[in-house]
């Protein structure tokens, strides 16, 4: 078992942010919180940024100029609920937290709140995730968007209180997590990508390489200049032991374990969608789905890592 920071926290976070690869756990982490009567995790958002940096949401609304003329908001805010938000991209749909946003929050409302704001960027990453905490009638907001994980320093930086819960997983399973997922996907290049067997595979490949590395080694600088606002989890340990490990991320938050916390189903469009409990067996059912050699080539480009993590040992594979 990977070894957690010895110091936890009491006090209360100024607000959440679950980041980490995607597959990894991290919307089981949203649901596990979300079950708390005091915290509210928003859909992701991509506000910062998001693999490619230009499609974050700020990028974006950075074209409507100075915020500090209400009319520059105004035409903002008009952007974000006339849909052409949701077409800005070639890649990709909006985030879900910007759709919930325009079906379930006053277009007056959302203006109100930047008008009143400071209108910078970080009053405007607050509204998003306060509209969704009072819609809730939660008081600690937070957000969950995997690709912040590039981000901690401008969060830490906007929130000193808040609290950074980075989700790990062994790469072979979000591998075949990943590749079995992308196959449903409608958009490019996977919808391209997919009509080629290898081609599908090598890409999959690729691009768990490099999240997962990137992933692995943020952690190591993550967890030196951070202490008090950072924390990592192995999804195979929480889903292995999840009231230990639920009540130690409360204990890191400052909020009070619930027994509801536990009462979750299978959340994932995985093998066992949709059961109730957690899904203990997906800590290791990769093992059963991978191919010999693309379990060699992580083992031979992140030996150092999974040993690190507890996902192998020197004397071979757990």
């Amino acid at each position: 078992m990977y070894q957690y920071a010895d110091t936890l926290h009491s006090t209360t976070a100024e607000a959440i942010f679950i980041v980490g690869v995607s597959r990894s756990g991290t919307s089981l982490m949203r649901k596990i919180l979300n079950a708390s009567a005091k915290i509210a995790i928003s859909w992701e958002n991509h506000f910062l940024g998001h693999l490619i940096a230009s499609e974050g949401a700020r990028y974006k609304f950075r074209k409507f100029g100075d915020l500090s003329k209400d009319e520059n908001v105004r035409k903002l805010v008009g952007y974000i609920y006339s849909g052409e938000f949701r077409k800005s991209s070639k890649y990709r749909d909006v985030s879900a937290q910007w759709r919930w946003i325009t079906d379930k929050i006053d277009k007056d409302d959302f203006t109100s709140r930047i008008l009143e704001s400071d209108r910078s960027e970080r009053a405007l990453f607050t509204i998003m995730m306060r509209v969704f905490a009072d819609n809730k009638n939660k008081p600690i907001i937070g957000e969950k968007t995997p690709a912040h994980i590039r981000y901690v320093a401008t969060i830490i930086e906007w929130f000193p209180d808040g609290r950074i819960i980075h989700m790990i997983r062994d790469p072979r399973a979000i591998f075949v997590s990943e590749f079995r997922r992308r196959k449903q996907a409608t958009t490019y290049p996977y919808k391209l990508l997919k009509r080629f067997s290898l081609l599908y595979k090598l890409y999959i490949l690729l691009q768990t390489t490099i999240v997962w590395f990137e992933s692995a080694y943020r952690h190591s600088k993550y967890k030196a200049v951070y202490p008090n606002n950072y924390y990592v989890l192995r999804f195979e340990d929480l889903v292995g032991d999840p009231q230990h490990h639920i009540t130690q991320v409360c204990d890191f938050v400052g909020v009070d374990f619930q027994d509801i916390m536990l009462k979750q189903f299978v959340v994932s469009g995985g093998f066992r969608a949709g059961q109730d409990g957690f899904d203990a067996s997906a800590a290791d059912r990769w093992r059963q789905h991978i191919d010999p050699w693309i379990n060699s080539w992580f083992v031979f480009w992140f030996k150092k890592y999974l040993k690190e993590f507890g996902y192998i040992q020197n004397s071979g594979e757990l």
